[in-house]
């Protein structure tokens, strides 16, 4: 099979992982886990086999489905290899008839084994990274962390990127060659390193000439700068999770350059009264092709201001607005 098809199957696995935990139905998911499959999760612990990790994920919607979504996904396959991975951003609103409302956030990272041609999970592991409401929705969990995340005497998080990210285990993984894959692999890429707090994957999302406006921060150029100045503004900023999806690609058609247009999306309103997908704010970014085929970031600007998916932002690259 190639690459494109791999990187297609894995994506339908994710979904439907992410689907049925949202929706309640993952007894659906039986057939796709290998034998010694494990669940590795900072809420439910440490399961092994497809009949103890659909238990485990089975509690959270039991009584009904939850409302949220997927982003930040990404898909990697190394060339000739039956192995894969891919990471995953998931948030999910609780709520029981007359009582509170619970939302959470995560990361996922899951491996993958193609066997008898079917590619399977092999291993899961599920970062709950911050939550707010009424955590008796989820009596299961294990304490679930605050809106600032992990706090001293916490158990240790489970999913430490340098050691479990998907560029970290398949570093040699096939490197997208269309826009409307790489593309979202970079700011999948960069979101993971910097929410994260994993520098070193940092690095790799940046061109040395990076500049532009990194708000609350300012105006920044160069990579030695904006590198040092975000590792040091996150040990202020305990947590980010940054949703997103990205919503306008123009190639610059020299063959080296591209912009795009990424839009947050904030969990606690994804959609507006009228049911249109609803974002808080974007990146006007420029991104510029390696030797290597992949691509880095060389100017950004964060602008708040909510949006929704019918009124996408012009692009505006160049103007530094921090």
């Amino acid at each position: 099979m190639s690459i494109i098809s791999d990187r297609q199957a894995l994506g339908e696995r994710v979904e439907q992982l992410g689907q049925a935990w949202l929706d309640g139905t993952t007894d659906r998911l039986g057939g796709l886990f290998t034998a010694d499959a494990r669940l590795i999760s900072s809420q439910h612990g440490e399961h092994s086999g497809a009949k103890a990790i659909i238990a485990a994920l089975a509690q959270d919607a039991s009584e009904r489905p939850f409302q949220g979504g997927m982003t930040n996904r990404y898909l990697a396959v190394e060339p000739g290899s039956d192995q894969g991975a891919a990471s995953l951003y998931l948030f999910g609103l609780m709520q029981r008839m007359g009582r509170s409302a619970f939302i959470f956030g995560a990361a996922l990272v899951m491996r993958f084994e193609r066997v008898d041609g079917r590619w399977l999970f092999s291993e899961v592991r599920l970062q709950v990274n911050w939550s707010s409401g009424d955590n008796r929705l989820v009596p299961h969990w294990r304490k679930p962390p605050g809106s600032n995340g992990w706090q001293m005497g916490d158990e240790p998080p489970v999913l430490v990127s340098e050691l479990h990210s998907p560029w970290a285990i398949m570093p040699k993984a096939a490197v997208p060659d269309t826009l409307n894959e790489a593309l979202p692999e970079l700011y999948a890429r960069y979101s993971f390193a910097v929410d994260q707090n994993d520098m070193g994957l940092l690095v790799s999302a940046y061109d040395e000439d990076i500049s532009g406006g990194f708000a609350p921060v300012g105006n920044l150029s160069g990579r030695d700068s904006v590198i040092g100045v975000l590792k040091s503004f996150r040990h202020l900023a305990t947590l980010w999770q940054h949703f997103a999806e990205v919503v306008r690609i123009e190639d610059e058609g020299d063959g080296q350059h591209a912009k795009l247009i990424v839009a947050r999306i904030i969990p606690e309103r994804p959609l507006d009264e009228q049911g249109n997908r609803l974002y808080g704010a974007h990146y006007q970014l420029r991104a510029r092709r390696q030797a290597d085929g992949q691509w880095k970031f060389c100017w950004t600007d964060y602008r708040p201001g909510w949006f929704n998916e019918h009124q996408i932002p012009a692009f505006d690259v160049g103007n530094a607005t921090a």
